[in-house]
C-alpha cells in the first residue's frame, strides 16, 4: 500500500504573523504538496498473489465450458487476449491454434515475476505460468488501465524453447514502465514496427534491423511463401503486419533493458486472378464464415501475433522470447 506524506496546515495565529502568508514563495513542508511515492510497488505482493488467482481461475474456468463461460472470459481477459480467447473456444474442435490454445494455457501456481511501481495508470503485472501437463512456459501481461478497471490478462505469449527472462526489481519495490525507451537500445514501439515489416509477404527489407533472427519469424515466412505456392495458379497471395494501437508495453529490468510485450495482427488476403477461377475455404475459415466453401474473388484471414522481447539497454539487438498466433476472424466472397 502506497505511504502519503500527511501535509500539517499552520495555526491561524502563525498564518496572520507572516507577511503575505498564502500569497508568496510557499514554506517547506507547510504549504508544499506531498511528493509522489514513486519506489515502492503500487499494489503489495499479497494483494497482487489475490488479483492473478481470481483472473486465473477464471481463465481455467472460461476454457473448462462448464458454468458461464462468457462472464467467465469478461473477468480474465480484455482487449486482444479476449478476442483471441473467444476465437480459440470457436476453433478448438476445428485445429488447434499455434503456439498454444489460449492466452492462459491450463496454468499450474501462476508465478508473479514484476509488480507495477508508483501511482500512475495504466498499470501491469508480469505473470509466468507452466501447462500442467508439461510444456513450455507462457508470459502473461495482466494490466489495468485506470483505478475502475479491475486487472485483467492482456496479452500472453509461450516462451520459445531455449529462452529466458532476466530478473525485475524486488516485488516490494515494483518495476517502472518504460514509456519513451530512453536508456534503452531501441525505442519499444519503432522494434515492433520494424519487427512487422520484417514478417511481410512479399518481403519487405528493413534495413540494420534492431532485433536478431529468430524461429518464429523464419516460421512465419517460410508459411507465406508456402500459401503463395500453393495457390498461385489461380490467386495471388500477400501477408502484411501491423502493430495493434496500445499494445506495446516494456517493463524495466535490474541492470537496464526491459521486457516488451506487443501484439501485431497478421491479415492474409488471397485474391483469385480470373472469372471461373475459385478456391476452396479450409475448416478453420468454414468455422469462422458458415456456409462460405467456395471462394471466387478473394477471401481475407485475420490473426493476432502475441510477442515478447528482450531488450537490452544502451546498444544492440532485441531478441525474441515468446510469441503465440490467434487467428480471429475471416471474411471473404
Amino acid at each position: 500500500m502506497n505511504r502519503r506524506i500527511a501535509t500539517i496546515t499552520a495555526a491561524a495565529a502563525v498564518c496572520l504573523s507572516l507577511s503575505g502568508c498564502g500569497l508568496g514563495k510557499a514554506i517547506a513542508g507547510v504549504h508544499e504538496p506531498p511528493a509522489p511515492v514513486t519506489d515502492i510497488a503500487s499494489v503489495t505482493p499479497a494483494q497482487a498473489q489475490g488479483i492473478v488467482d481470481r483472473v486465473f481461475t477464471a481463465a481455467g474456468q472460461s476454457r473448462s465450458g462448464s458454468g458461464d463461460v462468457k462472464a467467465a472470459r469478461a473477468v480474465a481477459y480484455s482487449g486482444n487476449a479476449l478476442t483471441a480467447a473467444v476465437a480459440d473456444a470457436r476453433l478448438a474442435s476445428v485445429a488447434p491454434q499455434v503456439g498454444g490454445n489460449s492466452p492462459a494455457i491450463a496454468p499450474e501456481q501462476p508465478r508473479i515475476l514484476a509488480l507495477p511501481r508508483g501511482e500512475g495508470f495504466p498499470r501491469v503485472i508480469v505473470v509466468q505460468t507452466v501447462p500442467d501437463k508439461g510444456g513450455l512456459p507462457v508470459l502473461h501481461l495482466v494490466t489495468s488501465p485506470d483505478a475502475r478497471t479491475p486487472y485483467r490478462i492482456a496479452e500472453s505469449a509461450t516462451m520459445l524453447p531455449g529462452s529466458s527472462v532476466r530478473s525485475f526489481t524486488s516485488l516490494a519495490s515494483g518495476s517502472r514502465l518504460v514509456t519513451d525507451g530512453k536508456g534503452l537500445a531501441m525505442s519499444p514501439q519503432s522494434l515492433l514496427t520494424d519487427y512487422a515489416k520484417g514478417l511481410s509477404f512479399p518481403a519487405a527489407k528493413v534495413t540494420n534491423p534492431p532485433y536478431t533472427d529468430d524461429r518464429f519469424a523464419t516460421q512465419v515466412r517460410a508459411g507465406a511463401a508456402q500459401q503463395a505456392s500453393d495457390v498461385s495458379k489461380f490467386a495471388s497471395f500477400t501477408q502484411r503486419h501491423t502493430v495493434q494501437p496500445g499494445s506495446v508495453f516494456a517493463i524495466a529490468q535490474n541492470g537496464g533493458g526491459a521486457l516488451v510485450f506487443g501484439v501485431l495482427e497478421r491479415t492474409d488476403t488471397f485474391t483469385v486472378k480470373k472469372a471461373g477461377s475459385s478456391l476452396t475455404a479450409p475448416k478453420q475459415f468454414t468455422t469462422l464464415v458458415p456456409g462460405k466453401t467456395k471462394l471466387t474473388k478473394q477471401a481475407t484471414m485475420r490473426t493476432l501475433e502475441m510477442v515478447v522481447f528482450a531488450v537490452p539497454k544502451g546498444s544492440g539487438q532485441a531478441t525474441l522470447v515468446g510469441a503465440t498466433e490467434h487467428l480471429v476472424s475471416a471474411s471473404g466472397s
